[in-house]
């Protein structure tokens, strides 16, 4: 009853579990989502957070998304570095294009589709609305990955 740091009862505390509309509200930073209630602390919002992110880590890997994600962080981090060094103008502007690497990056593959319209493609391909705060954050990642999966296949079909 009290395992995962205690927080079984009051927190979801998988992917398994959690509502995607939660998912998305603790991706965008507010870390209170993933309460089942009011109850709860901040402290303890982060630890089942961690708790979460590790169990969709575990499942769905780092994707290539999130090692690019990771490359374009560092390559940003050691363009500061030399601008803190040199002082050069011309890093200033290699800065400014990792930034923007970044944000596309972010901006869901850069397709610029957040989850929220991806589940208007889902709908479809499922054929009946899904709603963010009735579907777990696991079963739209598996959707998501069929979807994608089922889109190559249709796309290698019609370049064949």
């Amino acid at each position: 009853m009290n395992s995962k740091n205690g927080l079984t009862d009051k927190y979801y505390l998988s992917i398994e579990e959690i509502p995607l509309f939660n998912w998305i509200k603790c991706t965008e930073g507010d870390y209170s989502y993933v309460r089942k209630s009011k109850e709860g602390t901040e402290e303890e919002d982060v630890k089942a957070w961690f708790d979460i992110y590790d169990d969709y880590i575990r499942s769905n890997g780092l994707s290539k998304k999130y090692e690019q994600m990771l490359k374009a962080m560092r390559k940003k981090a050691l363009i500061g570095l030399d601008y803190v060094i040199k002082r050069d103008r011309f890093s200033l502007t290699l800065l400014d294009i990792e930034i923007q690497n970044l944000k596309m990056l972010l901006d869901n593959n850069g397709q610029g589709v957040s989850i929220e319209q991806s589940l208007v493609y889902l709908s479809r391909f499922v054929g009946y609305w899904i709603r963010s705060k009735e579907i777990t954050a696991s079963e739209y990642f598996t959707l998501m990955r069929e979807y994608e999966r089922i889109n190559k296949l249709e796309h290698g079909e019609k370049n064949k």
